[in-house]
Parts: structure tokens; sequence; C-alpha cells
């Protein structure tokens, strides 16, 4: 029996690989722009208002960077949920960026284990960054 695959989408990939190459862009130039911000900064503001702002803004951007991670954790659980819905893997009618052998059964359900055990993983991370950013947060008054 010749194995099922679910084709790529061509325009998916092309739309895929233009976002991310934009947005490696945008993130190299904020990183310079960043840098040449801070060093301007620092320069002018004193030590103590230093380390307290320096705090204050490492606290609020672990804690952005762990509410992406607690929104993929939930995505990924609806994914894990689907999967174990349509025993199957792709999902059905969903578009894939490359070929992509379907599983189906068993093997589609042990996939779906593994994304349950990434959710949960997920979220724990999400947890100890805002618990993290909590203390940062009142270590910066």
């Amino acid at each position: 029996m010749a194995e099922e695959i679910q084709r790529a989408d061509p325009r998916l990939r092309r739309t895929t690989t233009l976002v991310l190459t934009f947005a490696l862009l945008i993130a190299i130039a904020c990183i310079f722009l960043f840098q040449s911000w801070l060093g301007r900064w620092v320069a002018t503001t004193p030590a103590t208002e230093l380390i307290s702002q320096l705090h204050r803004g490492t606290a609020f951007a672990l804690l952005a960077s762990g509410l992406c991670l607690l929104l993929l954790g939930g995505y990924v659980a609806r994914m894990a949920t689907r999967v174990d819905q349509q025993h199957r893997w792709p999902l059905e009618h969903v578009r894939v960026i490359r070929d992509t052998p379907i599983r189906r059964g068993e093997t589609a359900l042990r996939i779906g284990r593994l994304l349950n055990i990434a959710a949960v993983v997920l979220v724990l991370i999400s947890i100890a960054i805002g618990v993290i950013s909590w203390q940062l947060f009142e270590g910066s008054h």
C-alpha cells in the first residue's frame, strides 16, 4: 500500500517564507535601533533609576513573552484535541508547507499525546515566566 501524502500548498509556502523574511528584517532593525537608544539612555540616566527601569522593562518583556507562550500552549492543546477527534495527522483541511505523510490511528494519537505534553510544558514555562516577571517588577520599586 502506498503511503498517503498531504501535498504542500506552494502559495502558503511562499507566503510563509515572505512573512518570516520580513519579520527577520524587522527584528534585526529593531535590535540596532534598540542598541542605539539604549546607549543614549544609559549615558543620561542615573544608575539607581536605570536599574529600577531596567527591572521594570525586563519584567514587562518577560510578561509579554509568557503571554505569547500561554497562547501558543492553548493553540497546541486545541490541535492535540483535534488530532484525538480525527485520529489523523496532519489534520484534515489543513494546508501544509511541505509534502507530509498522513498518519492515522495509533500513530496520529501518539502525535496528539506529544502535542498535549508540549502544551503542558508551554503553559508551565509561561507560569514560571509570570512568576519571574512579578518578582522583577516587585524588585524594581
